[in-house]
């Protein structure tokens, strides 16, 4: 779904768009049976939005041109119906860290972290992904998975893109403040371990949840 890749065509708000959506959906799903798939990997939350009614993620533009604005039906309520009606798992799948892929590009959007959490912003060569490093970070992770896991009968969670921005800068412009703050704390893994770990953290954090 990230960029309408492959669903949805038609991206409004309208009858005819949902109903348009729902048929092409169900065409996906009708190749996926005919060729004896049991999985599907719906993506519900590609650049820290919502394909799904959510308290922490706009709606993602993607589904009605439109950052926040709300379709009349819920997308993954219905994707998952039809998997199921098929004998077909759904499993929500989820960039965790991904934020823009053009710096900026969601300033002015409904629950805009950059301007909620500035803190929060690892820019990269004009992308920007949520901070592996920070603490809080993690814990709104959790919260998203928890809303879905709790709202809705999905039968996996698929990670996507859970690691740094390739060639993210050591210095204060990266993350070198917060991993200062870690060796000064007692800390004693290498840069690059320190980042792993925090990768490995949110992962067991959300296990755990």
């Amino acid at each position: 779904t990230v960029w309408a890749i492959d669903w949805p065509g038609n991206r409004d708000n309208t009858a005819a768009a949902e109903k348009s959506q729902k048929a092409q959906m169900i065409e996906i799903l009708d190749r996926y049976k005919a060729a004896n798939m049991n999985v599907c990997f719906f993506q519900v939350r590609g650049f820290s939005d919502a394909f799904y009614n959510s308290e922490y993620e706009p709606w993602s533009k993607y589904l009605c041109g439109e950052r926040g604005k709300a379709p009349n039906y819920d997308p993954f309520q219905f994707v998952i119906d039809e998997c199921h009606k098929r004998g077909i798992e759904c499993h929500a799948w989820i960039n965790p860290y991904r934020y823009e892929s053009v710096s900026n590009q969601w300033d002015g959007t409904p629950q805009c972290y950059r301007e909620t959490n500035p803190e929060w912003m690892l820019d990269v060569d004009g992308a920007t992904i949520l901070n592996p490093g920070i603490p809080e970070v993690t814990d709104q992770i959790v919260k998203v998975i928890r809303e879905i896991v709790q709202n809705y009968d999905v039968d996996g969670i698929l990670f996507d893109d859970y690691f740094y921005l390739s060639g993210t800068p050591k210095d204060s412009t990266g993350d070198g403040d917060l991993y200062e703050a870690y060796k000064a704390a007692g800390g004693n893994l290498s840069h690059n371990d320190w980042r792993r770990e925090n990768v490995n953290n949110m992962v067991a954090a959300v296990y755990n949840m």
